[in-house]
């Protein structure tokens, strides 16, 4: 009798710790499948959710005062182009630009990258688009910095070249550019 309850008593006592191995397994796999489906989910939500980018007037590096206007016009046209792509949502320009004036008033010393990412930031933009165009001969160069707000981080540099005639081929091209860097 004393042999039959002591093995009855070591079974039940191997049946008790393979249930708790058993789902001690089972929990590890089931943390690992959740954490793994959590980063894929991650990654979709950050694909699929617009970014909120403020984009800045660009710098024309050109001797030809003619071309100015396009300091305006290249951000205006991306920004155009960014809202039909879904992706990127651009914050309001001039709202940018009262931002900025309003801390130039307020605060002093900063460079205008530091007003234009402090404003930005302050209008929930998660990133900032800097940029220029310069153009020699009948050439053009349109070159962008994307600017995490958080940490002023460059994330991203890019540029696309072309015939001034082509401008907007240019444009698209960059456009496009951008618009992969947030589908990764």
């Amino acid at each position: 009798m004393k042999k039959s309850s002591i093995a009855i008593l070591i079974f039940g006592m191997m049946i008790i710790a393979g249930c708790v191995t058993s789902n001690t397994s089972t929990s590890i796999t089931e943390n690992t499948g959740t954490a793994d489906t959590q980063k894929i989910e991650d990654q979709k939500k950050f694909n699929s959710e617009p970014a909120y980018v403020a984009i800045t007037d660009f710098s024309i590096l050109a001797k030809d005062k003619s071309l100015d206007f396009l300091s305006t016009e290249i951000p205006n046209d991306l920004s155009a182009g960014f809202v039909k792509g879904g992706l990127i949502k651009p914050v309001e320009r001039q709202e940018l630009d009262k931002a900025i004036k309003e801390l130039k008033l307020s605060m002093s010393g900063l460079t205008d990258e530091e007003y234009s990412l402090k404003a930005g930031k302050l209008l929930g933009a998660k990133y900032i688009l800097l940029g220029s165009m310069s153009k020699i001969g009948d050439q053009i160069k349109i070159s962008c910095r994307l600017i995490e707000t958080e940490t002023a981080e460059i994330v991203y540099t890019e540029s696309a070249r072309g015939l001034y005639s082509d401008i907007f081929d240019v444009e698209d091209e960059l456009k496009g550019k951008i618009e992969s860097f947030f589908q990764k």
